[in-house]
């Protein structure tokens, strides 16, 4: 039986190298593996391989993962259970899940903070070490996978964690029900806040783009789309 697996592990800048490395194995009771079947390439990621390293630990393992580069990159994906820890309960080997990639402190599938996004040990799944969604399987803590139901796409899962971003910030700007939004920047985060103010009832939401074929992917979805180089907008006229 082949016991490795193709996977992109990053080196450092503009170093990124398709390779041959293990098949990873659960080391834990409540760890799961899984088959990835679709992942995204963030902005996070291009960041990394052009100018890095930002996120990935170098000098030192990172306290989360015990890892430095070279690593695994890939953190925005998607996939298929094929095998579980004796003490994982919300998943079974067949199950469809969405990944959450944050590493913090878990114990036993716990969180021991209630905001565990905003521990200083925060990591990465892709990004910090252990392993990553950039290869053919990877292995998570149960509280990272997530099921998925069966309308939704591989390829629709690995986009729930930057919808995930556009929908908190959204929440986060206290955005009401007949509210005019502005967004500045039409990239995927920005087409997704576009779709996530449509659901939450904004009246009126300008997209502000200095890239033509983003603003048009803007105005696809309803916005009025502005190009801040060339046109001058009173802020008031349109709040």
């Amino acid at each position: 039986m082949n016991n490795t697996m193709k996977a992109a592990v990053w080196y450092e800048a503009r170093d990124l190298r398709v390779e041959a490395v293990d098949i990873p194995a659960l080391e834990d009771p409540h760890q799961v593996k899984v088959k990835v079947a679709a992942c995204g390439i963030c902005g996070s990621d291009l960041h990394e391989y052009a100018a890095g390293p930002i996120f990935v630990p170098v000098d030192a393992p990172h306290p989360m993962s015990g890892e430095r580069a070279p690593i695994v990159m890939g953190h925005e994906f998607a996939g298929e259970v094929v095998a579980v820890g004796e003490s994982v309960t919300r998943v079974k080997p067949g199950d469809r899940v969405a990944i959450e990639p944050i590493l913090s402190p878990h114990r036993d599938g716990a969180y021991v903070m209630e905001q565990y996004n905003l521990t200083p040990l925060l990591g990465f799944h892709g990004l910090s070490g252990g392993g990553g969604g950039f290869a053919e399987y990877t292995v998570l803590g149960e509280h990272m996978v997530h099921p998925m139901p069966d309308d939704l796409s591989f390829e629709q899962g690995a986009l729930i964690e930057p919808a995930a971003v556009a929908l908190h910030a959204v929440r986060q700007s206290g955005l009401r029900a007949g509210d005019t939004a502005a967004v500045f920047g039409a990239g995927p985060i920005g087409l997704m806040v576009i779709e996530a103010l449509k659901a939450a009832g904004a009246a009126a939401i300008y997209a502000v783009e200095v890239s033509p074929s983003r603003r048009a992917k803007a105005q696809e979805l309803g916005p009025v789309a502005l190009d801040p180089e060339s046109e001058l907008v009173p802020v008031r006229g349109i709040s």
